[in-house]
């Protein structure tokens, strides 16, 4: 089955079965992209994923800015201060 295919049979009625009104490959591609990041993912591991030559090309064009990751990401800071204090 071709890509085209599948998309059209399968990707895009279960888009509109969800209310979303416009799904595509590249939707898909950033969406896998910024959930890793957010699971915590490295870069390097969503590059591998996404079959990218490139971290750059993963960065850039695919994932996207999440606020929630940036809180955790403070968080995280002020904790490894804290358990460098403690030690």
């Amino acid at each position: 089955m071709q890509d085209n295919n599948i998309l059209v049979r399968f990707i895009k009625p279960a888009g509109k079965e969800l209310e979303i009104p416009w799904v595509n490959w590249r939707c898909l591609r950033t969406s896998h992209a910024t959930w890793l990041k957010m699971a915590g993912a490295d870069v390097k591991d969503a590059q591998a994923q996404l079959r990218h030559s490139r971290a750059r090309t993963t960065l850039d064009i695919y994932q996207q800015f999440v606020v929630e990751s940036q809180y955790r990401a403070v968080e995280r800071l002020g904790t490894l201060g804290r358990t460098e204090l403690v030690q």
